[in-house]
């Protein structure tokens, strides 16, 4: 399926549903998933992939219903989209509706119901840096909008809005931070009432538990983190509580050509069963049992961890440093000392004597038939 992007359960948590970015298509699995004594147990019973003209780069999605998706096209704006039934292979419809204007690059979509069949649409733009809500109407009409978010983004990558729609978290790629507002109360230029450190580079979201945690999937590394609010909600600064790896080695390896490559991309967790689902490029679908992992006391006992290894690695950093500082420095005594000033005719001669060289050498092979 290539590169893939975000992931969604449907609302019945019977389809699941994610982008196909390369391919310009959407992925759709019908799912099984019952909890027993031993754990979860996951079936995908079929899984198809739709295409449309409507798709253009698709980076971000999320369901209106089971049969509705709402798609964000990196080259192509929003576009409300219909699903075939289950099991029928088909293309996806574009429901009528105009295309907002404010979103030239969405990077993620979020979808909250309005309770009178209307819904409201929020997008982050990743080239312009803001956050914009739309709303949806029972016609497919999606208007065109408004920015609430801008101040602090910086290649917004991910959105998401807790259940009690107090929360409003956005990824923030160039900052390696996850943005949380207040909801619906957020403006242009409101200022973010938390942020959460220690991600290299956040991509997916999700609220879960009861909005009282956080899972946020690191695109340059191997891990899905959690964080955990703190008794007020999500103001201040927070840390990774837990770290959930979702890939070995080898496949985070194959992935990561670049520093902010090679992890997850997409998650969503399917509230019944706490099943995480998680999409990447090497790894297209993979299923977690993170019940254990919300724990409290497994979350504190990690959280330490955490903050162990990221101390050790700040060492090691200023470690690194102290050394290039200490080689600066015996480099300027040296430069200052009588015999690099008596050498400094034979360094030039010899340096003349392998220009002199490397041009001969290019003269010959450039006269090579």
């Amino acid at each position: 399926m290539g590169r893939t992007e975000d992931v969604r359960f449907a609302p019945s948590g019977r389809r699941l549903a994610f982008a196909c970015y390369a391919d310009e298509r959407i992925a759709v699995a019908d799912v099984e998933i019952t909890r027993s004594a031993s754990g979860p147990e996951i079936a995908v019973t079929s899984l198809e992939l739709l295409q449309s003209p409507a798709l253009h780069e698709p980076h971000g999605i999320d369901f209106v219903d089971d049969d509705t998706l709402v798609v964000g096209n990196r080259a192509g704006g929003i576009v409300p989209l219909r699903l075939p039934p289950p099991g029928v292979e088909g293309e996806l419809t574009p429901i009528d509706g105009g295309q907002p204007r404010l979103v030239g690059a969405p990077g993620s979509v979020a979808v909250r119901s309005l309770g009178d069949g209307r819904h409201e649409v929020l997008a982050c733009d990743n080239w312009a840096n803001t956050v914009t809500r739309h709303t949806l109407g029972g016609d497919g009409a999606l208007t065109a909008g408004e920015v609430i978010a801008r101040k602090w983004l910086d290649l917004p990558d991910g959105l998401a809005l807790s259940g009690d729609g107090h929360w409003l978290a956005v990824s923030n790629h160039n900052s390696h931070n996850v943005l949380v507002f207040a909801y619906p109360t957020v403006s242009e230029e409101s200022d973010p009432v938390g942020i959460l450190r220690g991600v290299h580079y956040p991509h997916g979201l999700r609220f879960v538990t009861g909005d009282r945690h956080l899972f946020v999937a690191d695109a340059g590394a191997p891990h899905v983190h959690v964080f955990a609010a703190s008794t007020g909600g999500w103001h201040g600064v927070g840390y990774p509580a837990a770290a959930i790896r979702v890939m070995d080695d080898e496949t985070f390896a194959r992935g990561h050509v670049s520093p902010e490559e090679g992890g997850p991309k997409g998650i969503d967790v399917e509230p019944r069963t706490s099943v995480l689902a998680v999409t990447s490029e090497c790894q297209p679908l993979a299923f977690f049992d993170v019940a254990p992992a919300l724990d409290r006391s497994e979350l504190d006992g990690v959280g330490e961890s955490l903050i162990r290894y990221e101390l050790a690695r700040l060492a090691e950093t200023a470690r690194i440093k102290a050394e290039a500082v200490d080689a600066r420095a015996q480099l300027t005594e040296l430069v200052q000392t009588k015999a690099w000033r008596m050498t400094k005719p034979a360094r030039r001669a010899y340096g003349a004597a392998l220009r002199l060289k490397a041009r001969r050498s290019h003269r010959r092979f450039s006269a090579l038939p």
